[in-house]
């Protein structure tokens, strides 16, 4: 199974194509460059694809309704299965012990959710960058959510489906906000 994984929760635009969860392509474009402008060349020929894996967030409000809405149009153009993942799991999959998982919030803030060997932890908060603690022994991760991992977390729902309208048009981003939101202790 090939599946085309990409996340455009954070300035990165992170795509990767997986063939039997072996990463036959990745690539990962920083900023100034926007997702909407890079993602037509940067998800190769889709012929080649099989389904689709998307990453959810939380993260940026634009970022993220341009990567599910390109996600969302591939699978419904050719009828590919389609799955989404947190991002920020995608960042704490391959990160061994406590971590706690950060991407870029809006004035300074972030979100955070903690993870112990990948599994989460906790809920997503948002804090100031400036005020995260960590307990001891943990370690703060920030990097921009890896589009392979997305695809890794979500070839188990991917395996043997079919496009479905319904699962393609009820996935929807994280949108995490600071209104109500549980914030960092």
């Amino acid at each position: 199974m090939r599946v085309l994984a990409l996340d455009t929760s954070t300035p990165f635009t992170s795509c990767a194509l997986l063939e039997d969860g072996r990463v036959v392509r990745e690539e990962l474009i920083g900023p100034p460059a926007k997702a909407g402008d890079v993602l037509p060349g940067a998800l190769g020929d889709l012929r080649l694809v099989d389904a689709i894996a998307v990453g959810l967030g939380p993260g940026s409000f634009t970022g993220l309704r341009v990567g599910l809405a390109a996600a969302k149009t591939i699978a419904y153009a050719l009828r590919l299965p389609i799955a989404g993942a947190s991002s920020l799991e995608a960042i704490a999959a391959d990160e061994p012990g406590l971590v706690y998982a950060a991407t870029e919030a809006r004035k300074g803030e972030l979100f955070v959710q903690p993870f112990r060997d990948g599994t989460p932890q906790g809920d997503v908060e948002i804090c100031m960058a400036a005020d995260v603690r960590l307990p001891e022994g943990a370690r703060l991760v920030r990097k921009p959510p890896p589009a392979a991992a997305i695809a890794r977390l979500c070839i188990p729902r991917l395996r043997g489906a079919s496009y479905d309208a319904g699962t393609c048009f009820a996935l929807a981003p994280d949108y995490v906000q600071g209104f109500g939101a549980r914030r960092m202790r």
